[in-house]
């Protein structure tokens, strides 16, 4: 590939790797509302379901930096193609499944594939994002964004109108997706030496300082977001609202992350990703408090807030990554890894002992609590090096 094509943008390849993960993170998505009815199928308490969650969680973002590290490495899809037919899936075979540990190694091996798919395919839009990286990256991120709430509602919908065994339809779309991934994506080229693992390890210790504060952004982002994910639905189920009114407005919280995604990258080519990092945490504050206070009271202000909560999280996760990929452009799959996938393991994990505590304290204590975390996430990008803001 000759370099006006590096420099330019390749619009076909960005628009089919978009669109791929639109599906993949649709089904990363599905379970979340129906996760009251597994729970109440299976006979099992939130503390299981916090296990469920972290297996599966763990499965899929623990892998994704080593599979990052390795798809710097090579120029062919195995790991876009492969990560989304096992998406497909395993995901769509969740409503036939009858035993909680057969769920949780079918969770798991969705997962995985979520694991393959992501750092090849951030790393494959960097590469086709050209001159406009901080652009086309959000457009990426937000098409992501924007699946995984496509994903609680259609599996609401369907649930709600065909029952939970209905899901497996969504294996079609998923297949065709693959199909299309398959032929239309063009390989991206290496440039100079590929990377060897003793290059790695230098490279994250002379980082160190940006990367332990993206990391931790990322995680504070991840462990608040996947929370509120898990857990408003059994609060909002045990306040007689609908499944497909759950799945509604999850879907509506990861929509508006996903168009946030793709206005934080733009806004940052005009006031810094510092500041666009700074200024998406502290104002979910109270958004997420308020979703608490007013479900009984004032409902409908209760699930706008929510909403709004999401734009604000999400809107630097675009940001978040490129000034990863800006650090150290030679390994983006890996800092993909590092960034994205991994820190959501680390979420996951702790939905476990959320869980648990849920069933002493009670749900809604522990997510008020878990709504000050963003605190943490905005005192840390104060801290980000000039030269990546």
């Amino acid at each position: 590939m000759n370099n006006k094509i590096e420099m330019n943008p390749n619009k076909k390849a960005l628009g089919i790797l978009s669109a791929t993960h639109f599906m993949n993170d649709a089904y990363g998505g599905f379970a979340m509302p129906i996760m009251p009815l597994i729970a109440n199928k299976l006979s099992i308490s939130l503390g299981l379901v916090g296990v469920l969650v972290s297996i599966s969680s763990m499965t899929s973002s623990f892998s994704q930096p080593i599979f990052g590290y390795m798809s710097d490495k090579i120029t062919r899809r195995f790991f876009v193609f492969w990560g989304i037919i096992l998406s497909t899936v395993f995901v769509s075979l969740i409503g036939h499944i009858s035993n909680f540990w057969l769920l949780c190694l079918v969770f798991m091996l969705g997962n995985l594939g979520v694991g393959l798919f992501h750092p090849q395919a951030s790393s494959l839009a960097a590469h086709f994002s050209g001159n406009k990286i901080n652009t086309y990256m959000g457009i990426f991120t937000a098409f992501g964004t924007i699946g995984y709430a496509a994903g609680p509602f259609i599996s609401a919908f369907l649930t709600e109108n065909f029952g939970l065994k209905s899901i497996i339809w969504v294996m079609i779309p998923g297949l065709i997706s693959a199909y299309l991934l398959y032929v239309l994506l063009p390989k991206a080229p290496l440039h100079g030496k590929l990377p060897v693992f003793i290059d790695v390890k230098k490279m994250i210790f002379s980082l160190k300082k940006i990367l332990f504060i993206l990391v931790f952004i990322s995680i504070i982002r991840a462990i608040v977001i996947y929370s509120f994910h898990v857990y408003m639905p059994f609060v909002w189920q045990k306040a007689h609202y609908s499944i497909l009114t759950i799945g509604t407005v999850i879907a509506l919280f990861s929509f508006c992350g996903g168009i946030s995604s793709f206005i934080g990258g733009h806004l940052s080519n005009y006031f810094g990703r510092k500041n666009i990092m700074i200024y998406s945490f502290l104002p979910a504050i109270p958004c997420l408090i308020g979703t608490l206070f007013f479900l009984k009271t004032i409902p409908i202000l209760a699930f706008g807030l929510f909403v709004l909560s999401g734009f604000l999280l999400m809107s630097s996760t675009s940001v978040n990554m490129v000034i990863a990929q800006k650090a150290a452009p030679e390994n983006k799959g890996l800092l993909s890894g590092l960034t994205g996938g991994f820190c959501w393991g680390v979420a996951g994990i702790i939905q476990t002992p959320i869980g648990f505590m849920a069933n002493s304290l009670g749900i809604e204590n522990i997510l008020l609590v878990l709504a000050f975390l963003p605190i943490l996430g905005a005192v840390s990008a104060f801290f980000i090096p000039k030269e990546y803001a």
